[in-house]
């Protein structure tokens, strides 16, 4: 009995794979600290390099500051550098870098975090940057709220902040969603009575709902440029729909037909152009949707949440990066069915042409089989006239040789008999082409 798993159906068993398997359950551990703390969150799109070169380029910096790198086939690696605590994060398409550092400066964001980097590298992954976030966790106070916002207001130097409370109640997350000189967010962190744990993961799931926002946001000029191109195809394919409607006007179906080819090889080059964008929008959005829930943030007061500005921007430019892609399949769809109906059409011309030759063949074929019919007579005739000159010639000669005969006559009396003989002959002839 035949074994019905082949090769590539076997079953995962070597240690490696199974080890492998079993640590991704770990390999995204959590970066902890005691609040006070600064955070940098740096986001950089990978873009021509590789992530194995990214890994290199860490390992490299790792092994300047007398650390170990990371693995081989590594995605995540963090390593302690001086007073600060730094993460490195390979993704799909780009690399995170958060660095931690115990306590507050003063004033808050005056040394955010990468500021413990040293030069070089801190310059590297600024020039590189697509995202950047700093974080200040400060420790809650009793004090009226009203004042609270006020330090809020004035830690962010914006009158316009968005941010509740999370944790149930134990903390609150503030933002006002601008961007600093550097080009990075500000996002302040109230710690009222939130464990160590707790806090590392609420700072996480902060982290993780700006990348993948600002990721996601990447399906927008996408989608904006597809809905340039499609509203240029559009019209296009409408001209060609409207000619075939009325195509006495236009006989020529193959120039639609040819002109259609084109629109419909335009189409299918955006659809494969960006259907990696917005699935990866899809999925990026559906990640941020997630943590979002996790966060489990409500108002404070009347200060709008920090949820609902992320919701309130990155819905409609998921609904938008939706609809280019459903607008896309839907000119797909139209561009096959008017290909099909304008291929009916071809074939349906194709047919008549056929049928127009075949009736003109058959037309030639009846003329040629009479003109046939025509000349056989003549050939009856033409055979009959020679096989009795030949008779004649041989009356005569036995006229000649001394018989009683009329040449004359018996030429006249075996006339009728030649040609019906060669006749029948040639009747018999084509009566056995026949079968």
């Amino acid at each position: 009995m035949t074994n019905p798993m082949t090769d590539t159906d076997a079953p995962i068993n070597t240690l490696n794979e199974r080890v492998a398997l079993s640590n991704e359950w770990h390999a995204r551990p959590l970066l902890t600290l005691p609040s006070p703390l600064r955070c940098s969150h740096l986001v950089c799109l990978r873009g021509e390099t590789s992530l194995d070169e990214r890994r290199e380029q860490f390992a490299e910096f790792c092994e300047s500051q007398g650390q170990s790198g990371p693995s081989k086939d590594s995605r995540h690696h963090s390593v302690n550098v001086g007073n600060c605590l730094l993460k490195w994060e390979g993704h799909t398409e780009a690399d995170s870098y958060t660095l931690l550092v115990a306590g507050n400066a003063e004033p808050p964001f005056a040394a955010p975090a990468i500021s413990f980097l040293d030069a070089a590298m801190r310059s590297k992954l600024v020039d590189q940057l697509f995202l950047g976030v700093h974080i200040e966790v400060i420790c809650g106070e009793e004090s009226p709220q009203e004042s609270r916002q006020q330090r809020v207001r004035a830690l962010l130097g914006r009158q316009e902040v968005y941010g509740g409370s999370i944790s149930d109640g134990e903390g609150e997350i503030w933002s006002s969603f601008r961007l600093d000189a550097e080009g990075f967010s500000r996002i302040v962190i109230i710690d009222s009575d939130l464990s160590e744990a707790r806090l590392s993961r609420q700072v996480q799931r902060v982290l993780e709902i700006e990348t993948y926002r600002m990721l996601a946001m990447l399906g927008l000029p996408a989608a904006r440029d597809v809905m340039g191109t499609l509203g240029e195809l559009e019209p296009a394919l409408d001209e060609v729909i409207e000619q075939i409607a009325h195509r006495d006007a236009d006989p020529a179906l193959e120039r639609s037909l040819e002109r259609i080819t084109r629109i419909a090889a335009k189409v299918e080059h955006v659809a494969a152009a960006h259907a990696y964008r917005f699935a990866a929008a899809r999925a990026y959005n559906g990640i941020v949707e997630r943590r979002i829930t996790e966060l489990k943030e409500v108002q404070k007061e009347s200060a709008p949440r920090y949820t609902t500005f992320l919701q309130k921007t990155l819905m409609p430019a998921m609904r938008t990066c939706e609809a280019a892609e459903r607008r896309t399949q839907e000119l797909a769809q139209r561009v096959t069915r008017a290909t099909q109906l304008l291929d009916s059409m071809v074939d349906m011309d194709q047919k008549k042409q056929n049928q127009a030759i075949l009736e003109s063949l058959a037309e030639r074929a009846n003329l040629q089989l009479r003109l046939q019919q025509s000349v056989e007579g003549f050939s009856i005739f033409a055979i009959t006239y020679y096989a009795v000159g030949l008779l004649g010639y041989l009356f005569k000669s036995g006229k000649s040789l001394g018989l009683a005969i009329s040449p004359d006559l018996l030429t006249g009396v075996t006339a009728p008999i030649v040609l019906a003989i060669v006749w029948l002959s040639v009747r018999s002839i084509k009566n056995r082409l026949k079968r």
